[in-house]
């Protein structure tokens, strides 16, 4: 374990001085539930100095938290009674870290934990590149999505694997690579270069594993004709009561019969929720039209409502839409930027630890036809409410980080999959 020194501060309900985070665009349901721990800063990949700063929040539901390294533990329990936010601060040499949060209850068990990885440079005179995404250590499907960050001083980066090149980007930039073999190790280096000399250097491995080969659903062109349907003027506003169990929906969904999610009388909606709504509306119009039997591949209520929480995302850093179609057998997850098409559904992470949930409209690229950001419809508070946006992969906090990009396709029922 590397050696460090332990200089702690834990703060209570906005104690630190720090402002209320920004919610608006958090998933629901299985995110933000009272036990739920959340690390604000620093960003996940992100490279800082020591002493480092982590920045928190915590549920109701939480007593105390501490924080842990892969080496052990960093800050014993803390208490934080009634939840709220907090402030650790920990002396450590320089390194690669995976920091988890840990919520813990009033016996001291544990509730929720949160992880991420950061690196700490703390030299001021030496210039530093960081492979900021995937994570060491991680599994990703191919093809695989880089994003390596830099000190100012470092003009561009060549990325290798098992020492053969992958490409030069500068800092900041998305370097998709599909790799010829998958379900082993590989090496990845990053060098940092400044006039053409290597300045400083960075490693991590991962396993790439097979990506998928989604089929093409006429399924796609119903969601974007009842996404068509909703204004996009502000008056379908955008609302996330953290305390509630509403569904986020601006209208009434009823399942066989029953009502299985009460729409807002204001029409407002939250992203997680007004995606749902668009996929329920969007296959009761199939339903009818094919003359089905009024079930989403045989789903009971009991099973929707499971669907349901799937689609909303069940933790942190997780995949919601993706899961949820292959768990009900109803759509597949699609792993290359390059398959995503107009209509499909997304649930993206941002390395502040923020998500979104989606539909896809079309990809934002630079002059040379390189992916650096997207276009989607969903409901945020940005838009105030329902309406169009753009965000962009990067290594800033806001940014998101691809590979947290879970993109979902539904299928036709001619080629959904048996549940059981």
């Amino acid at each position: 374990m590397p050696w460090m020194f332990l200089t702690v501060l834990a703060c209570g309900v906005l104690g630190c001085g720090g402002e209320a985070p920004d919610t608006a665009d958090r998933p629901a349901d299985g995110f933000a539930k009272d036990s739920d721990v959340r690390i604000l800063s620093p960003a996940n990949g992100e490279t800082t100095t020591s002493p480092l700063v982590v920045d928190f929040e915590a549920g109701a539901d939480v007593a105390a938290v501490r924080l842990d390294n892969q080496y052990g533990t960093l800050v014993d329990a803390t208490a934080i009674p009634g939840g709220g936010q907090g402030e650790f601060v920990v002396d450590i040499v320089d390194g690669r870290y995976e920091l988890s949060l840990v919520g813990l209850d009033d016996r001291g068990d544990e509730l929720s934990r949160t992880t991420i990885a950061v690196r700490i440079h703390s030299s001021t005179d030496t210039p530093w590149v960081t492979i900021q995404s995937p994570s060491d250590g991680a599994t990703v499907p191919n093809p695989v999505r880089f994003v390596v960050d830099a000190a100012d001083t470092v003009d561009e980066i060549e990325l290798l694997a098992d020492g053969w090149s992958l490409g030069t980007v500068s800092p900041g930039e998305l370097l998709t690579y599909e790799f010829s073999g998958t379900g082993y190790a590989r090496d990845i280096e990053a060098l940092g270069l400044a006039d053409g000399e290597i300045v400083a250097t960075d490693a991590i491995t991962l396993t790439v594993d097979a990506g998928t080969t989604p089929l093409d659903s006429s399924f796609n062109q119903r969601v974007l004709d009842v996404i068509a349907t909703y204004p996009t003027d502000g008056s379908y506003g955008y609302y996330w009561p953290s305390d509630s169990d509403w569904a986020g929906t601006t209208r009434d969904i009823w399942y066989r019969g029953e009502l299985v999610a009460e729409g807002d009388p204001e029409h407002r909606s939250y992203c997680s929720g007004i995606t749902w709504e668009t996929f329920m509306r969007a296959w009761e119009g199939l339903d009818e039209e094919m003359g089905g039997d009024g079930t989403i591949n045989g789903m009971t209520v009991d099973d929707l409502y499971e669907f349901r929480t799937d689609w909303y995302v069940r933790e942190l850093w997780g995949d919601g839409v993706g899961i949820a179609v292959e768990n009900a057998g109803i759509g597949e997850r699609i792993t290359d930027l390059e398959d995503v098409r107009p209509g499909d559904y997304v649930q993206i992470w941002r390395y502040s630890g923020s998500g979104h949930t989606f539909v896809f409209i079309d990809w934002e690229r630079d002059d040379d036809g390189h992916i650096i950001g997207l276009r989607y419809w969903s409901s945020q508070g940005s838009t105030d409410g329902i309406g169009y946006n753009e965000e962009y992969f990067g290594s800033g906090g806001s940014n998101i980080d691809p590979s947290y990009f879970f993109a979902a396709r539904i299928y036709d029922p001619v080629d959904w999959l048996p549940r059981f």
